[in-house]
């Protein structure tokens, strides 16, 4: 398997029996990055052998077409992108393209675009549940922890410090659970400190976990996950465990939602300007400040309470 330097952690931890070739998610300039890459690493994609290839990334990027034609496949699957935005100059060898759908019922654009791609290199008709994300390198447990997960990958995709106060500080009038915080060990921590204080929210141990797995770990035992769209919503809802996350509008429907069972609830606010690519052209992303603290406090109450009944949310 050909993975990215940002996947690889959990490839390694799931496939164990792989053999992986790592390589950097992107190539940003043709001189000097593209040339570095080949120099590095051009013998080594020439020495694979393969009928078939199959490409999971939508966006076509002449970096991906120079690493599928050193492979040099007989074959290559990859997805059609329509949507345009990106230039490029070199195309997939020998590709079976399929449309990246337009819409998808129950599940996220991308998994069905995937579901799309294993019908055609089978030939046989797949269900989402064959492509859908399932982790098995944690054992998720049944804990006793609100697990809040602030930040997203970037800062504009964040549910506002003071809002989420508001949720945590309500929330726990209502239930009596520990609460922890996780955040990237370069994280700035003071706004979200000062935020849960200025709130009376008790005081809360707070997670910086260096490395992937112990994140894993960390959402595998909480009883209940609070995110916005970020890893560790995806995690949690890979492991099936409850959560609530906050989605904005920027490429709604194209990561998120999917979910594995009525565990997940996934808020957002709808607006016009969906779609905009994270190019906002308001103060501030109303698409996710808009969302309520008391809706997102009525939802995580649902999920926590029929979890607690044994139940799907």
């Amino acid at each position: 398997m050909v993975v990215s330097t940002v996947a690889e952690p959990l490839f390694r931890a799931e496939l164990p029996e792989v053999e992986l070739l790592v390589l950097p998610p992107f190539c940003e300039r043709y001189f000097p990055d593209l040339l570095v890459f080949l120099w590095r690493h051009a013998a080594r994609l020439r020495s694979i052998s393969t009928e078939t290839l199959v490409c999971l990334r939508h966006q076509p990027s002449d970096y991906q077409h120079v690493i599928v034609r050193l492979i040099a496949p007989a074959k290559c699957h990859a997805s059609r992108w329509d949507r345009g935005g990106e230039n490029v100059s070199l195309s997939f060898p020998r590709a079976v393209l399929v449309s990246y759908p337009q819409v998808s019922e129950g599940t996220c654009l991308e998994l069905e675009a995937h579901r799309r791609l294993v019908e055609s290199v089978t030939g046989k008709n797949t269900e989402i549940e064959v492509v859908t994300p399932t982790i098995l390198a944690a054992q998720a447990v049944a804990g006793r922890v609100l697990l809040v997960c602030p930040l997203a990958g970037a800062a504009i995709r964040h549910y506002p410090p003071h809002l989420l106060a508001a949720v945590i500080h309500d929330f726990l009038q209502r239930v009596s659970l520990p609460v922890e915080f996780c955040l990237p060990p370069e994280a700035d921590i003071e706004p979200w400190q000062s935020a849960m204080s200025a709130a009376g929210v008790p005081q809360a141990k707070w997670h910086r976990p260096e490395t992937l797995e112990g994140l894993l770990q960390l959402v595998a035992r909480s009883c209940l996950v609070l995110a916005p769209d970020s890893a560790p919503a995806h995690i949690a809802t890979a492991l099936d465990k409850p959560g609530v996350f906050l989605l904005g509008g920027g490429h709604f429907g194209m990561f998120a939602p999917w979910s594995k069972s009525q565990r997940q609830v996934w808020l957002h606010h709808g607006m016009d300007c969906y779609q905009c690519r994270w190019n906002c052209i308001h103060p501030e992303p109303f698409c996710i400040t808009h969302i309520k603290p008391q809706v997102v406090v009525e939802a995580l109450l649902r999920v926590y309470e029929n979890t607690q009944d044994g139940a799907d949310a």
